[in-house]
């Protein structure tokens, strides 16, 4: 913003103090009374403009003042002064008004110009000297000269005193220069006095030192810094966001959620990133399903995109929450539109640890089919298949060979072989067992079926001499005798116990049974006579 030059200031010569815009000089009583040495009043006494360039002054002073003011005329006319035979201290003030002119029309390289001009002249008294060396500085900083800025502001403070300058926008100068040269240590103490003299609480002089502050690593210093900023600029979302930053760099958790939770109730925190950054502190903080919960509603309200990314981090929530349902309901969304199988995988194995098998399955043969895996992903699925085949049917042999089948798929894996070998010898040993219990058992069977033909005869034969026999009982045993397998009696005689069974006699036997390896011998046969 511009403002105008002051007439009565100009022309009684005291200098135009600071550029446009920037605050005066506060100098002290004691300072000014010193800076009155005997080489500067020999100065001021011998020093004074002549009657018609003083006359011509006013007169271009009359033309700035105008409302809007005519630079123009006022630069043409400095110009045909300028072209006059005139004495050093003429032309120093002609282009002292000059160069304001020049910053009025924003055309800072020809101020600048004219007040290095000034200097080299060094003709007007030591304190408008100062002033303009302070106005040189400004100059070459807004045209981003700023090794230029440091230098014409460190000469200006040095023969002003820094113990008598209380202007923070000097300081302020001082400490930008610096900062964008990457001097950010000899930039510190300008911008701490900066904010020391600023009495407006200015946020250019908080921001300015917040920056050297990180630069240099200060965080306790740029903690009490932020911690004030924010009493001061409330509604100054950055401030928030970085104060929370830096109590997790500080290792303050808690205090890292309060204030990004007191900025998100505040409604100054409605981005995406930061709202996932205050659902993860509520995870770290042992509060997963309140980050859950803030996540699905900033989801619901369209703030947060229903994306890979995002699911990804609501299912965690949920999974720490304990909610494995909804985990899984957000797991199955982001695999969806995910290109890979691996999302498929982690549902596979939250099903597989609900002992939820047939699930389990389809979900971990959908991660295979997606593909995008690693070959040891690959390997551990295979093992998870076979886990799941063989808990959902352990008992029949399709359920075996299925679990069978992807134990072997895995085998060829070079992660996952050792283990699946020795999942598939499990399945052998099982199997074998299964065999050996079964053969026990039909042996048992073929026993109790023994014992009972055995019965049977004995019921039949009595009956058949006339003995007390139960006539039910007996036509059970015919029918016991009638379904038993030739092959199958376990040393019963099938052809004796056909006969009883149909009541027909038993066929003679031939002369190659008589000679057969079952035939007697005659110690047998004499043994049998005697005891007879």
């Amino acid at each position: 913003m511009r403002k105008h030059l002051s007439a009565a200031a100009i022309a009684a010569l005291v200098g135009f103090g600071t550029l446009p815009g920037a605050s005066p000089l506060t100098v002290s009583a004691d300072a000014a009374q010193a800076n009155k040495t005997p080489e500067e009043e020999r100065r001021r006494n011998r020093l004074q403009l002549s009657q018609r360039v003083g006359r011509d002054l006013n007169e271009i002073l009359n033309d700035i003042n105008e409302d809007p003011p005519r630079y123009s005329q006022a630069l043409s006319q400095l110009n045909s002064l300028l072209q006059r035979d005139l004495s050093k201290y003429d032309e120093s003030t002609i282009r002292e008004i000059r160069a304001s002119v020049y910053v009025g029309l924003d055309n800072l390289p020809a101020a600048l110009n004219d007040f290095v001009r000034i200097i080299e002249i060094d003709e007007l008294p030591f304190d408008r000297l100062k002033q303009i060396r302070n106005n040189v500085a400004q100059l070459y900083f807004a045209t981003e000269n700023y090794s230029q800025a440091v230098r014409f502001m460190e000469q200006f403070i040095a023969e002003e005193g820094a113990s008598n300058i209380q202007d923070d926008n000097v300081w302020f100068i001082l400490a930008a220069a610096y900062s964008q040269l990457d001097r950010y240590q000899e930039a510190r103490r300008p911008a701490e006095r900066a904010k020391q003299y600023d009495t407006k609480n200015q946020k250019k002089n908080f921001d300015l030192l917040n920056l050297i502050y990180s630069e240099l690593g200060q965080r306790q210093p740029r903690l009490a810094l932020l911690e004030e900023a924010i009493q001061y600029f409330p509604n100054e979302k950055g401030y928030w966001i970085q104060l929370t930053g830096l109590y997790g760099e500080l290792d303050r958790p808690k205090d890292a959620l309060a204030t990004l939770e007191a900025a998100y109730n505040a409604g100054l925190v409605s981005d995406e990133p930061t709202i996932r950054t205050l659902a993860e502190y509520y995870s770290a903080l042992q509060n997963p399903f309140r980050g859950a919960k803030l996540l699905e509603e900033e989801m619901a309200a369209g703030t947060v995109k229903r994306d890979l990314r995002n699911l990804r981090l609501l299912a965690q929530l949920w999974s720490m929450a304990r909610d494995q349902d909804k985990a899984i309901e957000a797991l199955t969304a982001a695999a969806r539109i995910s290109p890979t199988g691996e999302l498929y995988y982690r549902i596979g194995q939250s099903y597989f640890a609900d002992e939820n098998f047939n699930q389990a399955i389809r979900n971990l043969n959908e991660a295979l089919n997606r593909g995008g895996l690693s070959a040891k992903d690959r390997g551990d699925i295979y093992l998870l298949l076979g886990n799941a085949y063989f808990e959902l049917d352990p008992d029949t042999v399709a359920g075996r060979n299925r679990a069978r089948r992807s134990y072997q798929q895995a085998a060829r894996i070079s992660s996952s072989a050792s283990e699946a070998r020795r999942w598939i010898a499990y399945i052998t040993a099982f199997e074998d067992t299964l065999r050996r219990q079964d053969e026990v058992e039909r042996i048992q069977r073929q026993e109790r079926r023994e014992r009972e033909l055995e019965r049977c005869l004995d019921v039949i034969d009595l009956f058949e001499i006339g003995g007390v026999a139960d006539e039910s009982q007996v036509a059970d045993c015919q029918a016991l005798i009638a379904e038993v397998d030739v092959d199958g009696n376990g040393g019963v005689d099938d052809a004796e116990a056909r006969a009883y069974a149909t009541n027909t006699a038993l066929p003679e036997p031939t002369e190659e049974d008589e000679t057969s390896d079952g035939e007697e011998t005659d110690e047998e046969a004499t043994e049998s006579d005697e005891s007879e």
